[in-house]
């Protein structure tokens, strides 16, 4: 730790249902290089002291329901402790400190062994469901642990949601109502030592981190430039410039619902998205190819 603060790594990955293909998904090239984020934060590399990786689309929706979802997240977990250990700067040793899976989506959340992961109390995890029937095909599963004070107190806890909202650019109204069926129903028994009862929601902690596919595209008005292309390679070319990418960011639906409307994430805060190009959709195989289906959304009025 650097005083008092931790340093923690997030990641998420849509594997796009190919986990029970057994394709080279070794996720290395896609994992490893960030744990050198922390170069950036201090003259000497560190490791994080908690590494969180979500999935979504982990598997078909027949296979997740059939159980076969356990077996998938459990060969990943194996591998991604193993890269995290081999990549990190002084090759540090991590302990997993809980896993979760419901269908496709899945979360694992590791702990530095010098720093938090032998040192986590209370360690809870949640599931819930979204889509249709509930089932979990859509939805979202949550970690929550506590790290005690060095004198003993109580310290602090932190919280880990990794979702997966309804998809099209049309159902921003859905992926609205998605969120807060899962601030709703993803809930947590109360810490021990508390006087309560009564579960707890995902704000109910010292911090939380909310990740994964949230599916909110990009709604762009009749007169924009980028509503007039026709290609996705057209789009794709156009987004390479960080400079356009941040004032497209203005017709980004999340922070027109959250900042304009405070329909959703509301106190939540987003990094600065707009300096990395666009990731969806990528074509199997492909570096920096799209699929068809590029994440925007030319219309001329806005999700009631």
């Amino acid at each position: 730790m650097s005083g008092d603060r931790l340093l923690v790594q997030i990641a998420s990955y849509n594997t796009n249902l190919q986990a029970e293909h057994g394709l080279p998904q070794d996720l290395v090239d896609w994992l490893a290089p960030t744990l050198q984020v922390s170069t950036f934060l201090a003259h000497d590399p560190r490791a994080p002291d908690i590494v969180a990786v979500g999935f979504q689309e982990l598997l078909p929706l027949h296979l997740g329901l059939s159980g076969l979802s356990s077996k998938v997240i459990e060969s990943r977990n194996s591998l991604i402790l193993s890269q995290i250990e081999e990549h990190a700067p002084n090759k540090e040793r991590y302990t997993l400190i809980a896993k979760v899976v419901n269908v496709g989506v899945a979360l694992l959340v590791y702990g530095l062994d010098d720093t938090v992961g032998r040192k986590v109390e209370d360690v809870q995890t949640q599931w819930t469901g979204c889509g249709p029937g509930y089932m979990g095909n859509k939805g979202g599963v949550g970690v929550r642990f506590r790290v005690p004070a060095d004198d003993g107190g109580v310290g602090e806890v932190f919280t880990f949601v990794c979702a997966h909202l309804t998809a099209h650019a049309h159902k921003c109204a859905r992926r609205i109502q998605d969120y807060h069926h899962i601030v709703g129903s993803l809930l947590f028994p109360p810490l021990p030592g508390t006087d309560s009862s009564t579960p707890t929601t995902i704000f109910s902690t010292s911090h939380l981190f909310f990740f994964g596919d949230l599916n909110f595209r990009v709604d762009f008005p009749p007169d924009s430039e980028l509503s007039k292309l026709s290609r996705v390679e057209d789009a794709a070319r156009i987004l390479e410039q960080e400079s356009v990418r941040e004032d497209v960011k203005e017709y980004d639906q999340l922070l027109v619902e959250r900042d304009q409307k405070g329909s959703v994430f509301v106190g939540l805060r987003e990094g600065e998205f707009w300096k990395f190009k666009c990731s969806y959709k990528y074509k199997l195989g492909e570096v920096d190819r799209y699929e068809y289906g590029f994440s925007v959304h030319f219309s001329d009025e806005s999700e009631p």
